[in-house]
């Protein structure tokens, strides 16, 4: 019979501060470059729907192209996160249903399991929303410098 090897955990990503506050800053000037870019659109479109022969179409197509293209991205990228999400998920739930556990001792490690659990969940959802924002907001960065919007 071959012997099998027991299999090995890949190593994690600890969550970080750093991690986060970039996916805060991020997150933050997103919000202010969208912001920006709408302020710097809407007269755009107010002057297309008052003359029409005179609207800037290339500027009121990138309006609508753009999008779905910067969140079909986002998911590409998150996707490999989002899994790495589930399988943990997945490999703490099949762990911590193995046997039941009475008595202080167990229920301690349970404790401690499963609050590791829950910040290598952290961890990895700062990874996975950090992915699936990276292309929507460089898309929105670009727009606002493109624009003359400052972000």
């Amino acid at each position: 019979m071959p012997k099998t090897r027991p299999p090995t955990r890949k190593p994690r990503r600890k969550a970080t501060s750093a991690g986060a506050f970039a996916l805060a800053s991020a997150s933050a000037e997103l919000a202010l470059a969208s912001l920006r870019v709408i302020d710097a659109r809407t007269p755009m479109i107010v002057a297309a729907v008052r003359d029409p022969m005179r609207g800037n179409y290339a500027e009121l197509t990138r309006m609508v192209s753009e999008k779905p293209l910067a969140f079909a991205q986002g998911a590409a990228a998150a996707g490999p996160a989002w899994l790495a999400m589930a399988a943990e998920s997945n490999r703490y739930l099949a762990q911590a249903w193995k046997a039941p556990r009475a008595g202080l001792a167990p229920a301690l490690d349970a404790s401690l399991g499963a609050m590791a659990f829950w910040a290598r969940m952290m961890s990895l959802g700062v990874a996975w929303q950090s992915a699936m924002l990276a292309p929507i907001h460089a898309a929105a960065t670009a727009n606002a410098r493109r624009l003359g919007a400052k972000t």
